[in-house]
């Protein structure tokens, strides 16, 4: 092309020739030349967008949106709901996967968490348990009935007693209390018999009687008036109202 008669010339201008274009020397005064668009200080040179020190580092990207939009860490990627909300200060760091069973308990990647264990207060409350039942048990022996519901009371108490000792309900606590309410059986029936012996002996002798000097001395009046049968039969009707009860419990603990 002509460099006089161009349509934009050295000075920036419509050229006055008829051919047309651009200048064919674009470095000079023109909007492309070394002061224009496209010069080595504006838009494409070394210094703006598609410079060697472009995107990334200076504009657009060094000036907002993207230092103050979701980009940045005054917003949503660092500082809003995914730094300081649910998913940081929030369930998935404070919250339930924190600090809760996914940190401290079954999930963590530590060691498994060992609990505090108050075993011995337990079974002093199951023992508590069991002696209250084997009163009742001897109550209403001494009335005259023999209930194996009673059995299972007896159970449930001392089952109460390991709880409110332990706050907690356990395979080792539906044990213990099992095994206190097959020992409280025995005593708590021999008191029920030897009340009965002691009433009938008083009504049928006197009042010479002694309730103590009768439950001590209860197996020979076992022998003389054949009471073993009778006593073995409610032995048996209780501990097995005791074992059922305690193996639905037993079974339940292991399933959970």
């Amino acid at each position: 092309m002509d460099n006089n008669q161009n349509m934009y010339d050295q000075s920036g201008q419509q050229g006055t020739g008829g051919n047309g274009g651009y200048h064919t020397d674009p470095g000079n005064a023109s909007a492309y030349n070394t002061a224009g668009a496209y010069n080595t200080a504006n838009t494409y040179n070394t210094t703006g967008t598609y410079s060697a020190g472009a995107q990334g580092t200076e504009a657009p990207y060094t000036a907002a949106p993207y230092t103050a939009a979701p980009y940045t860490g005054g917003t949503g990627y660092e500082g809003g709901q995914y730094a300081g909300s649910q998913y940081n200060g929030g369930q998935y760091a404070g919250g339930q996967y924190a600090g809760a069973q996914y940190m401290n308990g079954q999930y963590n990647a530590g060691n498994p968490v060992i609990e505090s264990s108050n075993r011995g207060l337990g079974v002093l409350g199951a023992a508590l348990g069991a002696l209250v039942g084997g009163a009742v048990w001897t109550g209403i022996g001494c009335l005259g009935f023999i209930s194996g519901w009673i059995a299972v009371l007896i159970f449930v108490l001392a089952l109460y007693g390991y709880k409110l000792f332990t706050k907690k309900q356990d395979l080792f606590g539906n044990i213990i209390s099992a095994v206190f309410c097959l020992i409280v059986i025995f005593p708590a029936t021999w008191a029920a018999y030897a009340f009965s012996v002691w009433k009938a002996l008083n009504e049928g002798f006197g009042s010479g009687f002694s309730y103590m000097e009768v439950l001590f001395d209860l197996g020979s009046y076992m022998d003389r008036y054949e009471l073993w049968g009778n006593l073995g039969a409610n032995l048996l009707m209780g501990y097995g109202f005791t074992l059922l009860v305690a193996f639905f419990y037993v079974i339940g603990s292991i399933k959970k």
